[in-house]
């Protein structure tokens, strides 16, 4: 403690007026410009010719969202060539990217462009009046502008030159910047209303969340008679139950389940090179015993033992493998028992989905109680989008848990600017040459090294210290019980923008302790812009900034291109955890963006630009460079890596709004210091009147435009019901999107989505389930066509053995054939509800031959199905071979596949839609209440993964799970799934 309080409190000789605790000196001395510009070239280059070379020949790290089922190909895509992607993805037009990626992604995209453009239009005027005039007045003044202490920098920047021209640029980038803000308020405004209008038949644009309920309406048939009884037309209704128990159930299988997978992989490897190892026959889960009969005896690899394990302390030692498998279906069977039984208490929460859209925004915005603590509606988040390990928090708890959040916080910010300063000065320069003399003898042979670790090497020690923030406010806003994860995404925008904001800046220019700036708050508040202004003047803050910009913008923005903050994770766990192939498989998966990670430092950027446009001309230029590379950087990942498979209807924007506002209004309270400072009270006085119309123009537009940020044009939606032309048929044919391009955006909201990824082919996973993670752990990842919690409904995961080398990988396709050679780029469906695997056709087949006649399963196929699907196919179809004894007079449902891509497609007409729906068994009940015998409840076998049951007619309702989605009325049910786009 001793030599870190030496540490914090040692400062520069050349600064002994510098308290306890400062942030580390930095001193720009000789070529720290041209070396700082060469350094975050060098980055940035290098970084963008590795990405240009490795774009193509790496798919699933650099274009990861082509591998998703649905995707078009794209123009950038398309392109092979070195640099073929830039062009393409820069013509690529906002509306497409609104129809291929979402709102969100196009929100960040415009804010980007907004800014670009914004301080290119001050570069202009910056370059061609303030910096020349700066320049002319200095050399006037100066006897000798040349001297070693004021480079052409210094002149071009001097803030004491003609001030009625600094005066007047204040009042030109205020507006600038306020009107750009507005013109893109302004569109986001008109794509989040078109956006919503397109979903006018999703049920997430149907369905409002309900919190606070009484205990008189927690119950589905209750819920619905009271807003049937405001005449507002319900469909269905879920109300959120407490699973704690079956939670720990859940957590207990998955335990088991992983554990097992780990086990056989230890012992057989994967891919496995054992000859008389088959997955299909070693792991056993729901099978009826007589159809294991003849199953050869349990597995042994040639020299060497089974494994074995001790059950407790004083047990003897018993075949590690049938132990754990033994412990797997102990715990399953739990699981599926206390699903059926088991009894779960309603919570405050549910969601209500109506029949029309206009009746969900009805509901969201009326007050519904004379309680003002009772019965809150709002739209309901997307059912991904929903933490349903919070949903049921109660409001003591939430409010308790705010509290002890905002506390953290609030120590986290006061004390956050200690190991910042430790750090820093550990790498300075003065620090460097005190601890190894002989490093910085050698430091001191050259300007540019010396450069370096003067001033570049403690700003990336403060960017790399400042990125581990979003792990530990992430973690505490999961904590404070937010219900969904965008709401934690922009509550953590709030939180990592306001540490920049404090640590980046203010403690900087202050070059003080928070100890310090509170007294001096408390004994001359009146001094703080003062105070803020001669900070802002000394060129140590203004050489410091410039530098920061730079390097985001020359370096860190195109280092994002190489993806290393998946690749680093991803090498790790390959080499130390990823060893089974549901590792495999989840490592694969796309990766998701953090809006609330890449916001704040756009935003922080745009503040320092904005604050130092008028004192340092030169930084909007690099501003200007930052947020357009930026914006090609972002576009690329947005169409070709990131996939999320939720939207927030761009609520980023309306966050992100108040915060720019903040940054212009402390460049006005800046410029007003600086003018004070040189006594020109007049000036100083007119930029008052600036500061008071920024904040009232501000806070008129965002309360005005705020509204229809939350809501739907309630006009709009009413015409889109009734089949009228609207701004959505308008816009579509001034730019036009073809409905295969927007293929992805609409599976997303669509309800049979259970296919959705696709990966290249691997020898250690077929891909056989989907990934079990980033929706609730324990449950696949199979989508979620119902707002029914998903310990409740979801589709639990099977065991998943290692491959056999040299098998066929296509989805389980386990026939002991030679594997053929396959393109690196060809996709295999990750889909639970598709898989055929040796053990399941042999269940299926033994199930027909006792229970159902000859021919029957072939009298259900559609005309559709028999056409057009011809048995010349098997030979290039992978479905083909993996259905074992599975003809194909028998199938119910024929997949058409496409050997070009290797992609399986799902057909698309009603027909489809229905069937599929129906044969969960989960979606559409009678209107009986749930009875607590259990009966009538199906397996989850049978959820959508066995052919027992016929398809039923779309008016016949399917028996009743328990806790399952209440449907108020099932003879108004629609022609198509709710969220099922119509054909066009």
């Amino acid at each position: 403690m001793s030599s870190l309080a030496s540490l914090l409190s040692d400062t520069d000789s050349g600064d002994p007026d510098l308290p306890p605790g400062s942030p580390p000196t930095y001193k720009f001395e000789g070529p720290w410009f041209a070396t700082q510009l060469l350094l975050a070239s060098s980055i940035g280059l290098v970084s963008f010719l590795v990405f240009s070379y490795f774009r193509s020949r790496w798919p699933l790290v650099f274009a990861s969202r082509t591998k998703l089922k649905g995707f078009s190909p794209h123009e950038a895509h398309a392109h092979s060539a070195f640099f073929g992607w830039i062009l393409p993805t820069i013509r690529t037009s906002e509306f497409t990217i609104l129809q291929i990626v979402g709102l969100d992604a196009a929100v960040l995209l415009s804010f980007y462009k907004t800014s670009f453009y914004l301080f290119s239009v001050c570069s202009i005027f910056a370059t061609v009046i303030l910096m020349p005039i700066n320049w002319k007045w200095t050399t006037a003044t100066y006897d000798d502008p040349s001297s070693p202490n004021r480079d052409w920098l210094d002149l071009i920047s001097d803030a004491n030159s003609y001030l009625t021209v600094h005066f007047l640029f204040t009042y030109l980038f205020t507006i600038l910047a306020l009107y750009f803000l507005y013109k893109n308020y302004r569109r986001y405004i008109r794509a989040r209303q078109l956006f919503s209008l397109e979903l006018v038949h999703s049920m997430p644009g149907r369905t409002v969340m309900v919190t606070s309920l009484p205990l008189h309406l927690r119950s589905e048939r209750a819920l619905a008679e009271y807003f049937e009884n405001m005449g507002l037309s319900v469909e269905s209704v879920s109300v959120c139950r407490e699973v704690t128990t079956l939670k720990a159930l859940l957590d207990e299988r998955t335990k088991a389940l992983l554990e097992l997978e780990s086990g056989w992989t230890n012992y057989v490897g994967n891919p496995s090179a054992v000859e008389s190892y088959d997955p299909s026959e070693n792991v056993i889960s729901q099978v009826d015993p007589s159809i294991l009969e003849g199953q050869p005896a349990r597995l042994v690899v040639p020299h060497r033992k089974r494994p074995t394990v001790r059950p407790g302390w004083f047990s003897a030692k018993v075949d590690a493998l049938e132990y754990l498998e033994a412990k797997f279906k102990e715990a399953d069977e739990k699981v599926r028992k206390w699903r059926r039984v088991g009894k779960f208490k309603a919570t405050h929460v549910a969601f209500v989905t109506f029949e029309k859209m206009s009746s969900a925004q009805i509901a969201a915005q009326t007050a519904h109680s004379s309680d003002p603590w009772q019965i809150k509606t709002r739209q309901a988040p997307e059912p991904r989008d929903i933490v349903w390990d919070n949903i049921g928090t109660t409001p003591g708890s939430l409010f308790a848990r705010e509290l002890l959040v905002l506390g953290a916080v609030g120590l986290l910010l006061f004390f956050w600017v200690l190991p910042i300063t430790a750090l820093a000065s550990l790498l300075s320069y003065k620090e460097i040459k005190k601890v190894m003399p002989w490093l910085g003898q050698l430091i001191d042979t050259n300007d540019k090294i010396r450069a370096i670790v003067q001033n570049s090497l403690p700003s990336v020690a403060i960017i790399t210290l400042n990125a581990l923030l979003p792990f530990i406010l992430e973690g505490l806003t999961y904590f404070q019980g937010y219900k969904a994860r965008s709401m934690i995404e922009y509550s953590l925008l709030r939180k990592y923008f306001l540490f920049l904001l404090v640590n980046v800046v203010f403690i900087f220019l202050l070059a003080s302790t928070y100890w310090q700036l509170v007294r001096d708050l408390a004994n001359s508040p009146a001094k703080i812009p003062e105070k803020l202004a001669e900070a802002l003047q000394k060129g140590r803050a203004k050489h410091f900034f410039l530098s920061y910009v730079i390097l985001q913008g020359f370096g860190i923005i195109p280092l994002q291109l190489l993806n290393l903050g998946v690749i680093i994770p991803r090498i790790i766990l390959r080499i130390f955890v990823t060893r089974t192939p549901r590792d495999f498989a989840e490592l694969n998966a796309p990766p998701m963006i953090n809006y609330g990670v890449v916001y704040p430092q756009a935003i922080l950027i745009f503040v320092i630009t904005i604050l130092y446009s008028v004192v340092q001309p030169l930084i909007v230029v690099f501003g200007a460079i930052y947020f357009g590379v930026g914006y090609l950087v972002y576009k690329y990942k947005l169409l070709f890596v990131f996939f999320k498979p939720y939207e927030s209807q761009g609520q980023a924007w309306p966050i992100t709004f108040v915060r720019l506002i903040w940054g212009i209004v402390i460049f006005q309270v800046f410029m007003i210091g600086i003018l004070t400072l040189r006594q020109c009270y007049i000036m100083s006085s007119l930029l008052v009147p600036l500061l008071v119309g920024t904040v009232a123009w501000s806070w008129y537009i965002h309360s005005a435009m705020r509204p229809l940020s939350h809501a739907v044009s309630l006009n709009s939606v009413c015409e889109v019901e009734r089949g009228e032309e609207t701004v959505v048929t308008r816009l579509r044919e001034e730019h036009p999107v073809s409905r295969s391009q927007s293929n992805l955006s609409r599976r997303r909201y669509a309800q049979n989505d259970d296919t959705l990824y696709v990966a290249p082919e691997d020898e250690r996973t077929d891909y056989s389930q989907p990934p079990m993670a980033n929706w609730y752990y324990g449950v696949l990842n199979t989508g979620k066509r119902r707002y029914g919690h998903p310990a409740l409904t979801g589709v639990l995961p099977e065991p998943w053995l290692p491959l056999k080398k040299g098998q066929m990988l296509v989805n389980g396709l386990r026939n002991g054939g030679s594997r053929a050679a396959a393109d690196s780029t060809q996709g295999i469906v990750l889909s639970l509800r598709n898989r055929y695997s040796m053990l399941r056709n042999k269940i299926r087949s033994s199930r027909r031959s006792r229970d159902a006649p000859d021919g029957e399963n072939a009298e259900m196929a559609s005309p559709d199905e028999e056409r057009g699907h011809a048995s010349d196919n098997s030979t290039t179809n992978p479905w083909a071979g993996a259905r074992g004894s599975r003809t194909q007079s028998t199938l119910s449902h024929r997949l058409s596949f496409d050997p070009g891509s290797g992609v399986i497609m799902l057909p698309e007409d009603d027909g489809w839609l229905e069937e599929e729906d129906d044969s969960s068994g989960e979606d559409y009940s009678n209107t009986s209440p749930p009875s607590g015998d259990g009966q009538g409840n199906v397996s989850q076998e049978d959820l959508g993964m066995s052919d027992d049951h016929p398809p039923s007619t779309p008016m016949t309702p399917s028996p009743r799970r328990r806790h399952a989605t209440y449907y108020h009325h099932p003879d108004r049910r629609r022609a198509t799934l709710p969220g099922a786009f119509p054909q066009s």
